[in-house]
């Protein structure tokens, strides 16, 4: 288990390099505690009695209550039969966390990726199952994720979701989703409060690379999408008109694994982000890294989480942040073993606090 820890808060960021090395100063970020979620209860992918090794996919949302919620697939290795959704509950910031309980199981079929959002009084649950072809779903919760609609499906065969929804400042949703195979992403957009989702964007690199897409709004109302490649690099691409557009995917100049990272959007409008730095294939360090000025340049990195020894087969990966009320920062990670003959996963959660903006 990982212990709490503190690190000393300095002072906000000034000015900063977009290419910034690896090495440079981050002095934006306070470690306030990591705590675990979850731990494997086996390794071994071959044994029948095993059904929560491999924990992987996490997503964190505040819930209309106060309570944090965190969901994630759970399996003896990824894409069993037997894989499920699974749930906990956090009513102390993440400090502490409720015995696991099961919340999307489909029979026979692996059930991957869930996407939590809270909107107003509602709590949505995107998720993707692996029929043939694979095929995304949403349900809803209208009392902080105590009872569930059951689930909806919304088609768009062979993609799945990953990173959270947003709400615009319009009202209007949005839901990053892909095509698997890390080819282009796009957005569902809901117009009518989650009722009705229509897709929109085709969004990827020239060599045709976009997977698993994170979306923030900025403060002047642009829509960023950051997107997964296979180039060891993060592309970005913006829309101007609520996500029914977008631009060319551009260079970041941020190298980036071949692995999820996420975007979050403070209240503040500090664009925050995390992600693996590469190089391919390594999945570790996790880096938080913010911009000030809408994805434009970035601050140096700043170090999240690592993996707990040296030595092949570990990851420390797949993040999801979202801002609590008294403005802190939840990040959600799963930390993975992969090797012959044992495989596991473990959820953790770090509460970090970001240095707000100079005056």
């Amino acid at each position: 288990m990982i212990r709490s820890i503190a690190i000393l808060l300095v002072t906000a960021c000034g000015s900063w390099n977009p290419l910034a090395a690896e090495e440079g100063k981050a002095d934006f970020m306070q470690i306030i505690e990591q705590t675990t979620i979850f731990q494997h209860t086996a390794s071994n992918p071959e044994d029948p009695a095993n059904t929560s090794g491999l924990n992987h996919g996490p997503s964190i949302a505040c819930l209309p209550d106060g309570r944090l919620m965190a969901a994630w697939f759970s399996a003896p290795f990824e894409g069993a039969p037997s894989q499920r959704i699974m749930q906990a509950f956090s009513s102390d910031q993440g400090h502490s966390w409720t015995t696991p309980t099961v919340l999307q199981d489909v029979p026979d079929r692996s059930d991957f990726d869930p996407s939590l959002f809270t909107v107003g009084k509602d709590v949505f649950l995107f998720f993707s199952v692996a029929t043939n072809p694979f095929k995304i779903h949403f349900r809803r919760s209208g009392d902080s994720a105590v009872t569930w609609t059951d689930p909806v499906d919304l088609g768009h065969p062979n993609h799945t979701t990953r990173s959270n929804g947003i709400r615009l400042a319009t009202g209007e949703l949005l839901v990053p989703l892909h095509m698997r195979g890390t080819k282009a992403g796009g957005v569902l957009k809901s117009s009518d409060g989650g009722n009705s989702w229509q897709r929109f964007g085709t969004v990827a690199n020239p060599d045709g690379e976009g997977g698993e897409p994170t979306i923030a709004e900025t403060k002047s109302g642009k829509v960023l999408m950051m997107l997964r490649t296979k180039d060891g690099l993060l592309w970005v691409a913006k829309s101007t008109d609520r996500g029914e557009t977008w631009g060319p995917a551009e260079k970041t100049g941020l190298t980036g694994a071949t692995s999820a990272a996420h975007l979050l959007c403070l209240r503040d409008g500090t664009l925050v982000l995390t992600s693996n730095p590469g190089p391919i294939p390594h999945r570790s360090p996790l880096l938080v890294r913010i911009s000030r000025d809408e994805g434009q340049t970035w601050s140096p990195p700043a170090t999240l989480a690592v993996r707990p020894r040296q030595g092949s087969g570990w990851s420390t990966c797949y993040p999801t942040l979202t801002e609590l009320p008294d403005g802190t920062v939840a990040a959600i990670w799963t930390q993975i073993k992969g090797s012959p003959g044992e495989v596991f996963g473990d959820i953790f959660m770090t509460r970090i606090r970001i240095a707000p903006p100079a005056r």
